[in-house]
């Protein structure tokens, strides 16, 4: 560790390099690490993303994971996932007050139809109960080479620089407004600020997880983050994890 200071309410822990930022925080939480600690590092040998895939991380860009502990069930949890995307969603906005951006089911923050975040929300048993690890990675200064989708960097659409420090003060104050309003009023407001900014609700889509694929309409999340979609017969699909495209002819 080559720092800690506090802000917004987070211990924050900053490291020059780390092999992950959860990996990190999975040691740290498990060795009794408070509510909202935030780890930081400038670059990460071995970053990781959703279901298993590499996140390409070089010097220039935001690397964070918090652990936080709520106190509340597992099932919660996975919520926290729509917490961090709204928190980049303000963040970038705050930024590019008229900027094309939207959300993509599950953890997505697109800008200009491209991936600007990588979301990454692990839990651990500690003791009688269950803490999150909430990855956050921003692209400020590099959009990675080879991802699954377009990528775009945040520096590429300001009009003054941004410093890493000044974009990690940015996001913690937004990842604070929305983790103490999720905290004291529940999933419920952060499901309708997260729809309103969401990609692809009532068009319909193609979802892959797998060997699996369902086709149909989106209409949109259930109240513990499953994604509806309802199928050409009728039928109501509850969806937990996969790849969401927009269907041809959708």
């Amino acid at each position: 560790m080559n720092h800690e200071r506090q802000s917004h309410g987070f211990r924050i822990l900053g490291y020059d390099s780390v092999s992950s930022t959860n990996d990190e925080a999975d040691s740290l939480a498990q060795n009794g690490a408070l509510d909202r600690t935030l780890i930081w590092a400038r670059s990460q040998s071995s970053g990781r993303g959703r279901l298993g895939r590499a996140w390409v991380s070089p010097e220039g860009n935001l690397y964070t994971t918090a652990i936080l502990d709520p106190g509340l069930p597992l099932g919660r949890l996975q919520e926290l996932s729509f917490v961090a995307s709204l928190a980049v969603h303000d963040t970038v906005s705050g930024l590019l007050p008229d900027a094309d951006q939207v959300l993509k089911w599950p953890n997505d923050v697109l800008l200009g139809g491209a991936k600007i975040s990588g979301i990454l929300t692990e839990t651990r048993v500690r003791g009688d109960h269950v803490v999150a690890l909430l990855g956050v990675g921003i692209n400020l200064a590099h959009a990675p080479d080879g991802a699954r989708y377009p990528t775009t960097a945040l520096g590429d659409h300001l009009a003054a620089p941004l410093t890493v420090e000044g974009l990690l003060d940015l996001y913690l104050k937004a990842l604070s407004a929305r983790y103490m309003l999720w905290c004291s009023d529940g999933f419920a407001p952060i499901r309708a600020a997260w729809s309103e900014r969401s990609r692809w609700i009532g068009q319909r889509v193609s979802v892959e997880n797998g060997e699996q694929k369902i086709v149909g309409r989106y209409d949109g999340i259930e109240a513990d983050g499953s994604m509806i979609v309802v199928g050409d017969g009728g039928e109501k699909h509850r969806i937990s994890a996969g790849d969401v495209r927009l269907a041809e002819g959708g």
